[in-house]
């Protein structure tokens, strides 16, 4: 079973319970996923945000992106840094 223990986290405390199924969407498909895959995922959550005219503040992207990568390798974070730079993500 997956670890949901950042549902506690207070950066998402007031969360919209629509961004919310969006997020945990995107946690259940990312699992085990590789650091190439992840930022399609991304780009799908914000795309889904869209549609709803909603959008994740900076500390809800912050936990998704904490979360994402939390098991990746260093180098795997750096280039997952560089291509969300790339593609026009937060610097």
């Amino acid at each position: 079973m997956a670890d949901s223990s950042w549902t506690n986290n207070p950066k998402i405390r007031n969360i919209d319970p629509r961004k919310l199924t969006i997020l945990l969407e995107i946690m259940k498909e990312a699992e085990g996923k590789p650091m190439d895959k992840l930022l399609p995922l991304m780009m799908n959550a914000n795309n889904k945000l869209q549609e709803q005219n909603l959008s994740f503040s900076k500390d809800e992207s912050d936990v998704m992106i904490d979360l994402l990568t939390k098991n990746l390798s260093q180098k795997e974070k750096m280039q997952f840094e560089m291509l969300k730079k790339m593609m026009g993500g937060r610097k």
